[in-house]
């Protein structure tokens, strides 16, 4: 089985989130990794702080990003993606809307936050889906970390 692992990361927690999946992933499947770029990256202030994240988050505002893909070798594709403000990281968004042969494709979809309610993966499913994807697990993971649990979920999902 070959996986694609697409995430962006702002401040690294969704990376780290990404590289844990990836581990323990890669001993049973191929596994690719994907960083999704922006061509002008936010600055360095936090979320929270960056009124450029907090406008084009709102206002559902698509950045250019340079990393797009065409999905027609992959037979699941994981999206990671940060919270922010209850929703997903717009250049996570733009990948979404910009990716090829994706339509009919399982995928996990994984966000990353300061609190891990399971609602916040709620949004980043529905933009999946209505790309074309089947989304066979939602996850809402805390800051840095995934839980054995999560990830044998992650496993089994495998299974299927």
């Amino acid at each position: 089985m070959r996986i694609l692992i697409a995430y962006y990361s702002k401040t690294g927690n969704t990376e780290t989130i990404s590289n844990v999946i990836k581990e323990a992933l890669e001993s049973a499947c191929e596994v690719d990794m994907l960083k999704i770029e922006m061509v002008k990256e936010y600055s360095d202030r936090l979320p929270h702080l960056n009124p450029r994240i907090f406008f084009d988050t709102i206002l559902n505002r698509k950045p250019r990003i340079r990393s797009v893909r065409d999905m027609t070798p992959y037979d699941l594709i994981c999206v990671g993606a940060p919270n922010w403000y209850g929703r997903t990281a717009p250049p996570v968004n733009t990948f979404i809307e910009k990716i090829i042969n994706c339509e009919g494709k399982n995928a996990i979809a994984f966000v990353s936050s300061g609190w891990g309610k399971k609602s916040y993966a709620d949004d980043l499913r529905r933009r999946l889906e209505k790309r074309g994807l089947k989304v066979l697990r939602a996850l809402s993971l805390t800051l840095k970390e995934i839980s054995e649990s999560q990830l044998r979920e992650i496993r089994e999902t495998l299974t299927l």
